[in-house]
């Protein structure tokens, strides 16, 4: 019998949101051999909201808010070059190097990240032109008491999926929405609040639909696939993450996984025995949480034949958390 875990009145759940990107497409195809066709994103303002005691959300470079009002947040601004790129731990990057003469990819190779005090997150450069691996977002989520303890779980509201992937401006291409990867890490924060420290950690993998189909590459296999360091090199395999994709919240790699989700049940969040939190026992100090967002080249949507030309979408990534008093 499920046994269902409920919060204290006194320590009301709040939800916190973050909008993380929106993502504007601007060439013809996106298959992800194909090096000039490219996806162009834009992060934009990113909003955070409560509703309750416990927990909140800022900008981690901001630090958090305590005793301050909440305020709508940003990422980076920039314009970028979302380019298909592929990653099974969200530290190590591959983009595609070489194909056959059947357009199979054949190898990969390593991007070189743009570095120094400006450099963005997933920056690379091919023949002096930006591309971009990936989308980073930095936040700290912490409680807004110092006596007040949460564990932070995806939230669902009204029957809504935690994570969201919206069209905009347009009809939305399959390419991109199949192919979008939304990624949740968690790292420690030094003494100043504002610098992560130590390891990062990666705790679970959203992707709006299920993969069971095969992408391009030429050892190519059927569900969720991913380039990872074998052997000294890169090969495509089963990913080795956490994976939830809509209506599916509990770790797909094996029957009777652990549930990322907390759900709404009238005033309160519930969460079922089973359960994995994002965060556990988050305090005043806060926990660094990264949101990753690419679009994965191995997967069977990131192919030119799914491509829609001149197509005008945007895309808005909305990630929701709650947080649960812990020990209720």
């Amino acid at each position: 019998m499920k046994q269902v875990k409920k919060l204290k009145k006194e320590l009301a759940a709040a939800v916190v949101s973050a909008m993380i990107a929106a993502v504007s497409l601007t060439s013809a195809t996106y298959a992800w051999y194909v090096a000039n066709n490219t996806v162009t994103a834009t992060t934009s303002t990113i909003s955070a909201t409560t509703n309750g005691f416990i927990l909140q959300i800022a900008k981690l470079s901001e630090g958090a808010q305590h005793g301050g009002e909440q305020k709508s947040l940003e990422a980076f601004s920039t314009g970028a070059t979302l380019s298909p790129a592929s990653s099974d731990d969200m530290k190590n990057w591959y983009i595609c190097q070489s194909w056959d003469n059947q357009g199979l990819v054949t190898d990969y190779s390593v991007p070189s990240f743009e570095t120094g005090i400006d450099a963005k997150p997933g920056n690379y450069k091919v023949s002096g032109n930006d591309y971009y691996a990936f989308i980073r977002s930095d936040y700290i989520v912490y409680t807004i008491t110092e006596t007040g303890r949460a564990d932070v779980y995806l939230a669902i509201e009204d029957n809504q999926s935690p994570i969201t992937i919206t069209a905009k401006n347009g009809n939305g291409s399959e390419t991109v929405t199949g192919s979008m990867r939304v990624a949740i890490t968690t790292q420690e924060v030094d003494t100043d609040g504002k610098t992560p420290v130590g390891e990062e950690t990666l705790r679970v993998v959203y992707a709006k639909d299920d993969e069971t189909g095969k992408g391009n590459d030429s050892t190519a296999k059927a569900g969720w696939t991913s380039i990872q360091n074998i052997n000294g090199s890169p090969q495509l395999d089963t990913v080795t993450y956490p994976y939830i994709y809509s209506d599916h919240y509990a770790d797909q790699r094996t029957d009777g996984a652990k549930n990322w989700v907390a759900t709404k049940d009238g005033e309160n969040f519930t969460i079922p025995d089973n359960s994995e939190a994002i965060a556990k026992n988050v305090g005043y100090n806060g926990v660094a949480v990264h949101v990753y967002i690419w679009m994965e080249g191995t997967d069977a949507d990131c192919v030119n034949g799914k491509s829609i030309e001149n197509d005008s979408s945007t895309y808005d990534v909305e990630v929701k958390f709650a947080g649960v008093a812990t020990g209720n």
